[in-house]
């Protein structure tokens, strides 16, 4: 038998206490299964922390392969890869913004309109319940349609809901979805430039007209675009008034070389060898080359156009003068977090090698000595007009040509713009200006 040693007032007495050998083996047992509970417990928390650790990793990595993917939109395709004939009647679309797909109506609703959905009255909320009859769940999914099966001008039927409100119903013209500058009319030649960023880029060069004096813009796209943005954004009135136009993919887009966008790291090599390509064509005068960028590609030009003395004048479009804040800006008008570009960067940097931190077209815009015009939206979310601001009057202060346009209402990439005429003739007013006016004896075309 066990015996227990108890104390009484400070003195101690020794009492034989019997013990129940199953009490003291039920309770050995119930330690050992609390300490075996404790380590399963430990475990599955740690394998739980490792899962969400692989898990926001794999996330986040997938958002850096989304943030540095391109646009591969080529020669006889639509935006997402689908075949379209590169001859023949133009064919015709719509996009009418960012939309989800709805279940209760069937259909898809417009979160973010474009400038299409409100021209026939749509807003935010609204859905989109069937086009010509058939039902689609994205504005994507009805655009691959209609350039597949209609023709640029074309009127299509569509049915709508507004919460709280009977069906209605609306007509939409469908736009000329260009495929090429042939399209608009324009003359072109398939070219091809190598660029120090170690890629070959691939693009067009539509001459100037024969009355004009070999004055030539080169157009530099957005991130997430191709050449394809200058036939939508202006060609036939750089052409129209007298100039010729270089548009490339740049690398990482379109059918450029490359693998993907690095935020003007890649990019201001390209824009660079455009420059050189430009100056040393017979048919352009290198006194006469201009530069516009939109977006990444306005900060990508920024990087091009400092300490250039030959360009002869720049105009940016929405550029960014930090990428670090311009990346918190747009994460957060898609509705995440801005702190999310912190591991954001991080997995570009282990994916590309690539600081995106250094970037910082504000850092050199003083070394641009050609006159400036700067071009923002107030309402733009992406990229907020601050950016511009702040440019402009480091410009300013510096004693440095530098003109700042302000767009009421304007968002970004290209969204809620002033009519096309009014736009580009404004950024082409100033580009005569620089030039020292219109070409001899230029008429407009009407």
């Amino acid at each position: 038998m066990r015996f227990f040693t108890i104390s009484t007032s400070g003195a101690r007495k020794s009492a034989r206490l019997p013990t129940n050998p199953a009490t003291d083996e039920a309770a050995t047992l119930l330690r050992y299964h609390a300490a075996t509970m404790k380590k399963i417990v430990v475990l599955f928390l740690v394998l739980a922390l490792g899962a969400a650790i692989v898990f926001g990793a794999l996330f986040v990595d997938r958002m850096a392969v989304n943030y540095i993917t391109g646009q591969r939109r080529i020669a006889g395709e639509g935006f997402w890869g689908e075949g379209i004939a590169n001859d023949g009647p133009v064919p015709g679309y719509a996009f009418l913004g960012f939309t989800r797909p709805s279940e209760e109506p069937p259909g898809f609703r417009i979160m973010r309109p474009w400038e299409m959905a409100r021209e026939i009255g749509l807003e935010r909320g609204d859905v989109v319940t069937s086009v010509e009859g058939e039902t689609f769940s994205s504005s994507r999914e009805l655009m691959s349609h209609l350039v597949r099966n209609f023709e640029a001008g074309e009127t299509v039927r569509l049915k709508a809901v507004t919460e709280g409100e009977p069906e209605r119903a609306l007509t939409m013209t469908l736009r000329a979805f260009v495929r090429h500058p042939g399209d608009l009319d324009l003359p072109y030649e398939e070219i091809e430039i190598a660029s120090d960023s170690g890629y070959l880029l691939r693009g067009w060069y539509i001459p100037p007209p024969q009355r004009s004096d070999g004055r030539v813009g080169i157009f530099v796209h957005g991130a997430n675009s191709s050449r394809f943005q200058a036939l939508e954004n202006g060609a036939k009135y750089w052409h129209h008034r007298g100039y010729g136009l270089i548009a490339m993919d740049l690398s990482g887009r379109g059918a450029s070389e490359g693998d993907y966008i690095t935020y003007t790291v890649n990019e201001r090599h390209d824009v660079k060898a455009m420059l050189r390509w430009a100056r040393h064509h017979p048919g352009i005068d290198p006194e006469r080359v201009v530069l516009f960028g939109t977006s990444n590609g306005a900060a990508s030009a920024i990087y091009a156009a400092a300490g250039d003395p030959e360009l002869k004048a720049l105009a940016l479009d929405a550029p960014y003068a930090d990428l670090w804040d311009a990346a918190g800006a747009m994460i957060s008008s898609r509705g995440g977090y801005a702190a999310l570009r912190y591991p954001l960067f991080l997995a570009v940097r282990l994916r590309l090698g690539v600081d995106l931190r250094s970037v910082r077209p504000a850092d050199v815009i003083n070394e641009i000595e050609a006159p400036v015009l700067f071009v923002h939206g107030d309402a733009d979310r992406q990229v907020p007009i601050a950016h511009s601001e702040s440019m402009h009057e480091a410009r300013k202060g510096a004693g440095l040509e530098s003109t700042l346009w302000v767009l009421p209402g304007g968002e970004h990439g290209f969204d809620n713009y002033p009519p096309e005429g009014i736009f580009w003739n404004r950024i082409l007013d100033f580009f005569d200006l620089a030039l020292g006016g219109p070409p001899p004896e230029w008429e407009l075309s009407s």
